[in-house]
């Protein structure tokens, strides 16, 4: 059987959040496990704001938004960037065993 490459679709969300709220959007992430990952973009030291990119499956886009309305319910959140984006991923045969 011949490698198939599959492209995954992922959505893709930067969002600005004030730093003093950073460390509970993290929180709120991590507390949602498997829903997608984050990590904080550069800043400089002495800026009031974070810039959080996450990506997740876009079988989990409603999720995701949800998680970002009830976020923005408490404190302002800017969204930077909103796309769907693909990912590949190969798959490659089961080795034989000998």
């Amino acid at each position: 059987m011949k490698d198939q490459k599959k492209d995954l679709e992922l959505i893709h969300i930067v969002i600005r959040v004030p730093k003093a709220q950073s460390a509970f959007t993290y929180f709120m992430f991590e507390s949602h496990e498997g829903l997608c990952f984050y990590s904080t973009l550069d800043y400089e030291k002495g800026q009031l704001f974070r810039d959080i990119d996450i990506k997740g499956g876009i079988e989990f886009e409603n999720d995701i938004r949800h998680l970002l309305g009830k976020l923005s319910e408490e404190f302002n959140v800017d969204i930077l960037r909103d796309e769907v984006i693909k990912d590949r991923k190969e798959d490659f045969p089961t080795p034989l065993l000998a």
